[in-house]
């Protein structure tokens, strides 16, 4: 009977901390940074914040390693503003380097995340569980993804529009990003409070540090995010996105005598268009119409001679959009990309060319 009972408690104890673990941490204060509506002011997209506008905040700072010291105090500080206006969202970056020789600035294809690194992780839901990423290397190159599942699922194929530009100089190198509202998705509240998170990836060290400590065995990532206030009357954006494509294709042959459907011509039209419209603010309306693989990034080379096909990522649009309602972990297989998890709904198949005729 004591064995029981000290094997039910052992139990009940492992549970619960199971169930704190997948919570995060609550005994790190969530920090907090107040930004300001820029009123009367511009701001030059040019890498360097030197814009009268940015004194209306205070830089956010005191950030935290969280590889490979975790914890430790960072090698490098870094700092942050953030402003906004009835369109946008602005952030300035001060990456302070006491060496800017050893800055990694190498070019890259967007989302490759190349070389020295800062970026913005934006919960404009806030319902701790998605966001959006926002990633500003030193060269200039820019990446971004969609967050899901509190950290777990990273999606490099959600593509925004937003502007970035940096500077290098002599104790460091700025950027300055702008990120239209009409790319994020935030409810009707009339006082906002977003999550957010910045983090700083210093190359030659390996190290990365963020502005709000999460530590990694909480194996939780949104639901521990610093909060954004001051965020007042954002107005809705109606976003309207039209992509339509027209392409052609003429084939010239051998004409076969006798043979009306070898007449040495064969000439295709084809078109198709992709929309995204915005119901409500936080309720996007998404369509297609025949859409073509060949408007999209082209997929990689791929052999195999084992008798099995192909799995080719979705690089379509349409789909891509909160392709992670799709996405359940039931047996742990790898769907590809980031995603660690079942593949219940494969969107390739749709807009394939057909196996068989009548």
């Amino acid at each position: 009977m004591f064995k029981n009972c000290l094997f039910i408690a052992l139990l009940i104890i492992i549970s619960h901390s199971a169930f704190a673990n997948s919570n995060g941490d609550t005994t790190i204060p969530k920090k907090r940074y107040d930004t300001k509506r820029l009123t009367g002011k511009t701001i030059t997209l040019d890498g360097v914040p030197d814009e009268e506008a940015w004194n209306l905040v205070e830089w956010g700072g005191d950030f935290t390693q969280w590889q490979p010291n975790e914890g430790k105090a960072p090698s490098q500080p870094t700092r942050f503003k953030i402003l906004y206006d009835n369109k946008f969202l602005y952030v300035a970056y001060d990456c302070i380097d006491s060496t800017p020789k050893l800055i990694e600035k190498r070019l890259g294809r967007r989302d490759d995340f190349p070389g020295d690194f800062v970026e913005i992780n934006i919960d404009s839901y806030h319902d701790l569980r998605t966001g959006f990423s926002f990633t500003t290397s030193a060269s200039g190159v820019r990446g971004d993804e969609f967050i899901s599942n509190n950290g777990n699922n990273w999606d490099e194929n959600w593509n925004p529009i937003w502007f970035a530009k940096t500077a290098v100089n002599k104790h460091g190198w700025t950027a300055e990003i702008k990120i239209p509202l009409s790319q994020l998705r935030y409810g009707n509240e009339k006082e906002k409070v977003w999550g957010i998170q910045v983090m700083r990836r210093i190359f030659r060290k390996e190290e990365r540090s963020t502005w709000q400590f999460i530590p990694q065995s909480t194996g939780v990532w949104n639901s521990n995010f610093g909060e954004l206030h001051g965020l007042n009357d954002i107005p809705f954006h109606r976003q309207v996105e039209v992509a339509p494509y027209v392409t052609a294709q003429a084939d010239v042959y051998k004409k076969e005598p006798g043979n009306p459907f070898a007449d040495g011509t064969d000439v295709k039209l084809t078109g198709g268009v992709d929309g995204k419209v915005a119901v409500t603010n936080d309720l996007i309306l998404d369509f297609t119409v025949n859409p073509d693989f060949g408007q999209v990034e082209a997929d990689p080379s791929q052999v195999r001679i084992d008798g099995f096909q192909n799995f080719f990522e979705e690089r379509r649009p349409f789909f891509i959009e909160s392709r992670n309602i799709f996405e359940y972990q039931l047996t742990g297989s790898e769907a590809g990309g980031d995603y660690d998890s079942d593949l219940l709904f494969y969107s390739r198949r749709i807009g394939g060319s057909p196996h068989g005729f009548p």
